[in-house]
């Protein structure tokens, strides 16, 4: 079982594979697909902590609109390599923009976060005093 169930929407086979082997490697559950409609068709069907989509193009668009639709749709991040990425991130609501090429760590890192699964950096000593642990 993994730490999450993430969705990734890439229509490049190859870096969607590279995306896959990452995340899963993490121990995160891939679903991949390649086209909004069978995206949007996952997260209907539920079980998705997060969605990782590639581009900003009309399968965004549709993905986005689709999502909007849905009461508890998780949290969407965008990866882009266009200009106009972050401003598209921020208008469709994004949780996470991360510009392309983007690093596999990197890519974990705002997977594990968004899905509740980052490693905690603080422990509560007394239920009002966390903390702060140094490594």
């Amino acid at each position: 079982m993994g730490v999450s169930t993430v969705l990734v929407l890439q229509g490049d086979l190859e870096l969607g594979e590279v995306w896959r082997v990452t995340l899963e490697s993490s121990g995160h559950t891939v679903v991949a697909v390649g086209a909004a409609s069978a995206g949007a068709q996952q997260v209907r069907t539920g079980g998705i902590d997060v969605v990782v989509v590639d581009g900003a193009g009309s399968d965004l668009t549709d993905l986005v609109d689709e999502l909007e639709h849905l009461p508890d749709a998780p949290p969407l991040v965008l990866v882009s390599d266009s200009p106009d990425a972050p401003s598209v991130s921020a208008r469709i609501g994004a949780a996470a923009f991360l510009p392309k090429p983007c690093s596999p760590g990197d890519l974990d890192a705002v997977v594990r976060r968004l899905a509740g699964n980052a490693p905690r950096n603080q422990v509560e000593d007394e239920p009002t005093k966390p903390r702060l642990i140094i490594e």
